[in-house]
């Protein structure tokens, strides 16, 4: 019987699927992996498919859809922190985004991306502030801040 592994600290996360820090599943998983995490940053990657929710063929994905991408990054961000915490991932909520700028239309179908989320802030109501940007190849191609509320913990992982 494989024994589970207990993480004890967000560095040890990096390389891991996306959907083990979230409640989302497909099709509306859209972050691949979480590539590397500290105490108010999280990296996530993606990568768009023909096959992906939201995209028109030939033509990629709505540039609009990043800011569900965006918050997706700060739910893996969450749900980390719960893991260390020996806790499944918690429920949230995107309230809102503010200066969201996109420098392309739309997310070209079979390119990589990384998301980026830092925390600005988070207060004990859970009440949380976070810039985000999505790349392609370093490049930036979509930023915002978005404002969110983590309202209730994960299930007590079982040791």
């Amino acid at each position: 019987m494989p024994t589970k592994i207990q993480y004890t600290s967000l560095e040890q996360l990096a390389g891991l699927p996306a959907e083990m820090f979230l409640l989302h599943r497909d099709p509306m998983l859209l972050l691949d992996a979480l590539v590397a995490a500290n105490d108010d940053t999280t990296v996530c990657e993606f990568q768009i498919t023909s096959d992906w929710p939201f995209v028109t063929p030939d033509e990629g994905v709505p540039a609009y859809v990043g800011v569900e991408i965006m918050g997706q990054c700060v739910a893996v961000h969450a749900g980390a922190r719960a893991r260390i915490e020996g806790f499944g991932p918690p429920l949230g909520f995107l309230l809102g985004t503010r200066h969201f700028v996109a420098k392309v239309d739309r997310f070209e179908i079979d390119s990589d991306y990384r998301v980026t989320c830092k925390e600005l802030f988070r207060d004990t109501a859970g009440m949380g502030s976070y810039d985000c940007c999505i790349t392609l190849d370093g490049t930036s191609v979509a930023e915002a801040r978005l404002a969110v509320l983590e309202k209730e913990r994960g299930e007590r992982l079982s040791a």
